[in-house]
C-alpha cells in the first residue's frame, strides 16, 4: 500500500501517524501548495522510524528532504533526469504513465518504478485524465519492466481488483481522508494482502 499525503486535506503528521498504525510504510507527500520544510521533515523522520519510505510530489528541491521524488510526466520532461539521478544518489525516482508507451519510454538506469492511472475517476486530482481501467493499468504494468504502482480512485472495494492487474503497488489518498484513517488503512492492507494469497 501506498499512501498519499496532502497536506491541504489533512493535518500531514498525525494522518501519517495514524497509517503507519494501520500498517502502511510507504508514503507520498502531495504537497500542490507547498509544506515547511520543518512539517516534512517531521513526516519522514516519522515514516522511516517505522522502516518505511516517504517520498514528495513533484518538488526535486525537497527531494533531498526525503527518500526521493515522483514526478508526472509533464514535470519530468522539464528536467534532466540524469541529472536528479545523480543529485538524489540511492533516492527514489517515480514517474506517472497513462500509457503503455510512456511505461516503455521510462528508462530503467533513471526511474525507479512507474504508476499507472487514473484506475477510476478520482476526486483528488482534477488533472488526472480520463480512468484507464484495470485493463488500461494491466497494459502499462506489463509495458515496462519496473515495478508499477497504480493509482486513481482506489478504495476498498476495488483493491483487490487493482491487485489482479499485476501492479505491485496500490497508491491511495480519498479513501484514508475519513474519520479512521488508521482503520481504513489496516482494512486495505489486509485486502491487499489477501488479493495476492
Amino acid at each position: 500500500m501506498y499512501a498519499l499525503v496532502d497536506p491541504a486535506r489533512v493535518e500531514p503528521v498525525a494522518f501519517t501517524e495514524a497509517l503507519l498504525r494501520g500498517g502502511i510504510r510507504l508514503f507520498q507527500v502531495r504537497a500542490k501548495e507547498g509544506i515547511d520544510g520543518a512539517t516534512l521533515q517531521a513526516i519522514v523522520g516519522r515514516v522511516r522510524a517505522a522502516g518505511g519510505v516517504a517520498l514528495v510530489n513533484d518538488d526535486v528541491h525537497l527531494a533531498r528532504l526525503a527518500d526521493g521524488v515522483h514526478l508526472g510526466q509533464e514535470d519530468a520532461a522539464e528536467l534532466d533526469l540524469a541529472q536528479l539521478r545523480s543529485a538524489l544518489r540511492d533516492g527514489i525516482i517515480g514517474l506517472s504513465c497513462g500509457t503503455p508507451q510512456e511505461a516503455r519510454a521510462a528508462d530503467p538506469a533513471l526511474i525507479d518504478y512507474v504508476a499507472a492511472g487514473p484506475v477510476f475517476a478520482t476526486p483528488s486530482k482534477h488533472d488526472a485524465g480520463l480512468p484507464i481501467g484495470i485493463s488500461g493499468t494491466r497494459a502499462v504494468a506489463v509495458a515496462t519492466g519496473l515495478p508499477c504502482a497504480a493509482i486513481g480512485g482506489i478504495g476498498p472495494a476495488t483493491i483487490a481488483r487493482v491487485r489482479e492487474s499485476g501492479v505491485v503497488m496500490a497508491a491511495v489518498i480519498s479513501a484514508l481522508v475519513c474519520d479512521d484513517p488508521e482503520a481504513v488503512a489496516r482494512d486495505l492492507v489486509a485486502r491487499w494482502d489477501a488479493a495476492a494469497r
